[in-house]
């Protein structure tokens, strides 16, 4: 088929004018302000996050955006690395922009002082795509690139070197609990969000702990009428996890199903064991099952490799590639001494709650399963938190005393506990005050069911009302 009529039927709002309604979500993601902020910067913009977790959403919701901004419809292009009608025959992204600019624009390159917007979906399956960039870059043509890309394994590997200073990184992973109560809201049950936006701080707690507890504890007695609401919520978002296209489904078993055929199996294969060559991928799903069993378990690399029979060498560039490819997070003990932290136990986590019990099919919570996703979660919105400011994320055991969390911010570190119920004791802080001695830490935060309070610099907030 000829490529101009291939681009025709991908880029619809050539012919309407607008993007077809079936692509873009009720709900727009936070992320999306982001990418806002960066269009008219030259640089590329990189969405970069496991698969099927909603970056084709965000791109056809950008491309809205700029139709609704009086874009020129024919300025805006679309197209995918793994659409097999424009990459049949070896084509290269030079190919694609010579019919682009010739049979839809009618202009060279290099007389074009209107900016084109280009989206590239799935980049990482055309071959040397890095290259082809930044040759567009570096003889400034006028269009401002928009990538997307499966994993960083994919994204990233033996590309950083030619497109350093050229590109920037917007991470989309899996919904956390504040997003997911907005698609929630608007596919599953009426709630209204805006109030409730409005009583809550629109800060991050990590940012200012004080200042956020207090907005919660001035608007308290509002938001108790939230809370019965948001039980239900966070119920449901523990057990389905964080990926927008849940709210497609009715369904557990089938959503489940779809979890685990599309995006762990199918991911394992496509995202890692074809990219590093791997020949015995069993290995690698064995180990996924192991995280998954022992999720948010303390591990020596060594012993994992004794339990399914490799060597230590394997399962470190195994579970190095499951990190790249969003499938798990890792936790350092914590220690001032980076000797220390690189000898000491790590904590392994299934990324996103509905990952894992899709995995170990599990369809239905108990309220113990509830207070180990909860810290799952919360070791995530850290992850999420400290990317932009390059912090880590740890957790701490010395002796006897351990501490879930611990955010490093540089200049100050804070200790976050996990403990999703209601009546907490002074000994199930123990580790907490422990960690706040031993580094003299300002204040603690505990995370709780739906007690709020503050006192010996501890702050307790609810998991529900943490953003």
């Amino acid at each position: 088929m000829d490529k101009t009529r291939i681009l025709y039927k991908i880029n619809r709002w050539w012919s309407t004018g607008k993007v077809d309604e079936p692509f873009l979500y009720k709900v727009i993601r936070d992320e999306f302000k982001e990418i806002k902020a960066r269009l008219l910067d030259r640089r590329i913009l990189s969405l970069i996050g496991p698969r099927r977790v909603g970056k084709s959403t965000l791109i056809y919701q950008t491309i809205a955006y700029l139709l609704e901004n009086n874009i020129n419809p024919k300025r805006i292009l679309l197209f995918s690395g793994d659409e097999p009608a424009l990459f049949s025959q070896n084509e290269t992204i030079d190919d694609i922009f010579e019919d682009y600019t010739k049979e839809i624009l009618n202009q060279n390159l290099e007389d074009m002082t209107e900016k084109i917007y280009v989206f590239i979906d799935e980049i990482h399956v055309i071959n040397n795509w890095q290259l082809y960039l930044k040759s567009f870059y570096d003889k400034r043509y006028n269009i401002k690139f928009i990538i997307s890309g499966s994993s960083s394994t994919h994204l990233f590997r033996d590309t950083r070197e030619s497109l350093l200073g050229r590109i920037e990184d917007i991470y989309i992973l899996p919904l956390r609990i504040k997003q997911f109560t907005k698609f929630y809201c608007a596919y599953k049950e009426n709630m209204d969000i805006e109030e409730l936006a409005l009583l809550t701080p629109d800060f991050a707690l990590y940012d200012d702990v004080d200042g956020y507890y207090n907005i919660l504890n001035k608007n308290k007695y509002k938001l108790e009428r939230f809370e019965s609401a948001m039980n239900k919520v966070i119920k449901n978002y523990l057990l389905v996890g964080g990926y927008p296209e849940y709210f497609d489904t009715e369904n557990i078993l089938l959503w489940q199903r779809r979890l685990a055929d599309d995006i762990i199996s199918r991911g394992l294969y496509r995202d890692i064991v074809s990219i590093y060559n791997i020949k015995n991928p069993e290995i690698l799903e064995k180990l996924m099952y192991y995280i998954a069993a022992n999720n948010g378990g303390e591990y020596a690399y060594s012993s994992i490799a004794q339990t399914l029979g490799v060597d230590t060498s394997t399962i470190s560039s195994y579970i190095n590639y499951l990190s790249q490819a969003f499938f798990i997070g890792i936790c350092d003990n914590y220690s001032p001494n980076i000797g220390k932290i690189i000898r000491k136990n790590k904590k392994i986590y299934i990324a996103d709650s509905g990952i894992r019990n899709a995995m170990l099919k599990n369809n239905e919570l108990s309220p113990g399963d509830e207070g180990f996703e909860v810290e799952n979660s919360c070791v995530q919105s850290a992850g999420k938190y400290s990317e932009p400011g390059n912090y880590t994320v740890y957790f701490w055991r010395d002796n006897q005393n351990e501490t879930d969390i611990v955010i490093d911010k540089k200049l100050e570190v804070l200790p976050i506990e996990v403990k999703y119920r209601n009546t907490i004791l002074e000994k199930d802080l123990k580790g907490l005050f422990a960690f706040m001695e031993k580094y003299k830490s300002k204040k603690g935060i505990v995370v709780t069911k739906s007690y709020l309070e503050h006192k010996d610099n501890v702050y307790y907030i609810p998991f529900w009302l943490i953003g």
